[in-house]
């Protein structure tokens, strides 16, 4: 090897040591951010036996990546599902606490057996009527907080549907970023963590897969199948509803013109807090709203005798949220509780008579069937009935709280198998910075050999 040759070579390599130091150097620098990965240089020897960096790649793996972002979305599902039942539970209240319907129709069962054994004493009429105006309030206010939280989960899916578009705005960018430092044949990687961070964030709101294809692009579509991402960003729309009432249809998530959420949706989402927002809106909120609704329409049917009537509504669809106290026997309203003794059938007015209030008592246990929306089966008493509900919503909380759970443990163990697999170990970076160093000691050593050797010819010159 010539004395030019060898100095070539060894300038090769002290070029390829500075560029390894400065992306080791910028390795420890992001060794604290998560969405970053450990950019490696990858060394070619050329023909005269010299080396340089032909090119910068990530540590990746594509399999725990995916498996990360699946988590992430199935996490956020679960904890936004989790969120709303709490919320819900802590309207609904514990059948042993005295503020539940379950617990409010136990009271109204011993006020009216306290009336039937002093039938002619107003004032135990007048606990009747307390009891069951405390009952209808509850019911009332349960169905106002079910609206309220239907236009919570509504909003939030609005918010989301927003933030969607935003990151695949965002995603556009770095992906075009990705493609041209690919084709010019420079160093994609920080534009590679950025899109993948985005995708990382946008599976929060939205289950997301990706694809990669070659010259560095990547293609996303929806965990139903749907196209999100395709050389350009598909529009996610999303027509929000303010207002909710009983029978209100909450408006559906579309990507691209498709339906992803909804009953009617051909590739539904799977996951992601858009899709929890939208099951506790469209599925479970309903349905134990189903379960009130029957309550108050079982109530007002049993204690139904013209102006005896204890309760009135407004009917279907809002029986919960419009269940009230009738006039005729409230003496607040101008009525008398002597009607709810007497009905229609103490003809001759007896002050003692117990009749009636004795059969609303047998009426209250009497077995009940109900509505199959209900998600109740069977038949059952009112008070069973609503002990159920109850029950069913705690059934519905706890099974959320166990997927929220699992999904975190999953999610926790992607996240730690992915940082091990391709972010920056400390200990690693500064062992390959050792070797660098000596790799660039040994090829400054070369060329100041070299050099002396010029020296020496030229002086024998």
């Amino acid at each position: 090897m010539s004395l030019d040759v060898a100095a070539n070579v060894a300038r090769q390599a002290l070029i390829a040591s500075q560029q390894q130091i400065a992306l080791s150097g910028r390795n420890i620098a992001a060794a604290g951010d998560p969405t970053r990965s450990r950019a490696i240089a990858t060394l070619v020897t050329t023909l005269d036996g010299g080396v340089h960096v032909a090119s910068v790649r990530r540590a990746e793996d594509s399999a725990l990546y995916t498996r990360m972002i699946a988590a992430t979305s199935a996490t956020a599902g679960a904890d936004v599902v989790l969120a709303h039942l709490a919320v819900l539970a802590d309207t609904v209240g514990d059948p042993e606490d005295g503020v539940s319907p379950a617990a409010r129709i136990g009271n109204l069962q011993a006020a009216l057996a306290d009336y039937a054994n002093a039938p002619d004493d107003p004032l135990f009429g007048q606990t009747v009527v307390e009891r069951a105006r405390d009952l209808s309030d509850a019911l009332n206010r349960a169905a106002s907080e079910l609206n309220l939280l239907r236009e919570r989960a509504d909003r939030e899916m609005a918010d989301g549907v927003a933030e969607v578009n935003r990151l695949l705005g965002d995603f556009d960018e770095a992906n075009q970023a990705v493609r041209k430092r690919v084709a010019a044949g420079e160093d994609p990687t920080l534009w590679q963590d950025r899109r993948d961070a985005i995708v990382a964030e946008m599976s929060i709101h939205l289950g997301v897969s990706t694809l990669q294809r070659d010259g560095g692009d990547v293609a996303l579509f929806t965990d139903g199948g749907i196209t999100l991402f395709d050389q350009t960003a598909r529009e996610v729309s999303f027509s929000r509803t303010s207002v909710y009432t009983a029978d209100t249809m909450g408006g559906t998530v579309l990507v691209d013109g498709m339906p992803v959420t909804g009953a009617d949706a051909p590739m539904p989402s799977r996951s992601g807090a858009i899709v929890g927002h939208a099951r506790v809106r469209d599925d479970i909120a309903p349905t134990y709203r189903r379960q009130l609704d029957e309550i108050a329409r079982v109530l007002v049917d049993t204690f139904e005798d013209g102006t005896g009537s204890l309760f009135t509504s407004g009917g279907a669809p809002d029986h919960a949220g419009t269940i009230k106290v009738a006039a005729g026997v409230d003496p607040a309203q101008g009525g008398s509780v002597e009607n709810l003794r007497d009905g229609s059938g103490n003809t001759n007015g007896y002050a003692a008579y117990p009749d009636r209030l004795l059969q609303l008592g047998r009426d209250l246990d009497a077995i009940v069937s109900w509505d199959i929306e209900a998600e109740l089966s069977g038949a059952s008493t009112l008070r069973d009935f609503a002990s159920g509900s109850v029950g069913w919503l705690e059934k519905v909380r706890a099974s959320a709280s166990d997927v929220a759970a699992k999904e975190r443990a999953i999610l926790s163990g992607a996240s730690d198998a992915l940082s091990r697999a391709s972010g920056v170990n400390m200990d690693d970076e500064y062992a390959q910075q050792l070797a660098i160093e000596r790799s660039f000691a040994a090829s400054a050593r070369l060329l100041s050999i070299i050099d002396e050797m010029f020296d020496s010819l030229l002086r024998i010159a």
